[in-house]
């Protein structure tokens, strides 16, 4: 059941952005700002879509974290982004600004930071970034995958099948890694929710909606393939495509 405080959740995230956003522009903020912001225009968006039951709203919200990410990502120094902390990645692909997503795979570090991130999270972001966006071809894309697998050392990772599945377009296999993957983030979510050890907001939101799990759907059909329809934490309206003017700016004037 949506939260009755969703409204003031939406309100406050972006009220938190309009004040984050003038060191934003200066250049002065880290990584843990900038994925604060973004979080603010998921958590908008989503509970937009909650509210609503219409995606346009969570869409504009998407793609305004994106290209807040793009400028993060062309402009910090060497060393303090992280591959596999691009959530804003996935907020690009979910609403279809490709031209972001190619920036981010682009911008983003093609070294795993041992020190402060592990080499599964990196080469699961890396893989979809190397493939659909930088033109990694089938057999690279396999030598990746194995080294994923190598990482894990047979621990069990759902994100790996849904990358084998995404590399050779198996459409069973992917709607089965994916099923998995959601299974696995509603206990994660449950969890949270029991030792009140997330922040209300985002239970509320992200509680609710994958973006990530959008963004692999979208990246499943970019490949021809016909995902199911009713995959936890992503609703059918979510994917419906919404006709936006994409802008490199539009994150500095959403509060205008």
């Amino acid at each position: 059941m949506a939260s009755k405080f969703l409204s003031v959740f939406i309100d406050n995230a972006l009220g938190d952005n309009e004040e984050l956003l003038p060191a934003f522009i200066a250049g002065k903020a880290g990584l843990k700002e900038a994925l604060r912001l973004c979080q603010n225009f998921r958590i908008a968006g989503i509970g937009s879509l909650l509210m609503s039951g219409t995606s346009a709203r969570l869409h504009e919200c998407l793609h305004a974290s994106a290209r807040a990410f793009v400028h993060f990502a062309s402009s910090v120094p060497e060393g303090q982004n992280l591959t596999s902390r691009a959530e804003p990645f996935f907020d690009a692909v979910a609403c279809g600004d490709t031209e972001a997503a190619r920036e981010l795979a682009r911008l983003s570090p093609r070294a795993c930071d041992r020190n402060r991130e592990y080499e599964e999270d990196f080469l699961f972001v890396r893989f979809l970034m190397d493939h659909f966006f930088l033109g990694l071809d089938a057999r690279e894309g396999k030598a990746l995958l194995k080294r994923y697998e190598e990482v894990l050392e047979s621990s069990e990772d759902s994100r790996l099948a849904v990358c084998q599945a995404l590399l050779v377009a198996d459409e069973a296999r992917f709607d089965e890694g994916l099923s998995r993957m959601m299974e696995a983030r509603e206990v994660r979510f449950r969890k949270l929710r029991e030792k009140e050890s997330a922040a209300e907001e985002v239970l509320a939101t992200e509680g609710y909606v994958s973006v990530e799990g959008l963004a692999l759907v979208r990246l499943a059909v970019s490949k021809g393939l016909h995902p199911l329809e009713d995959h936890l934490f992503i609703p059918s309206v979510a994917r419906e495509q919404v006709a936006l003017r994409f802008r490199p700016d539009s994150w500095t004037h959403f509060f205008a």
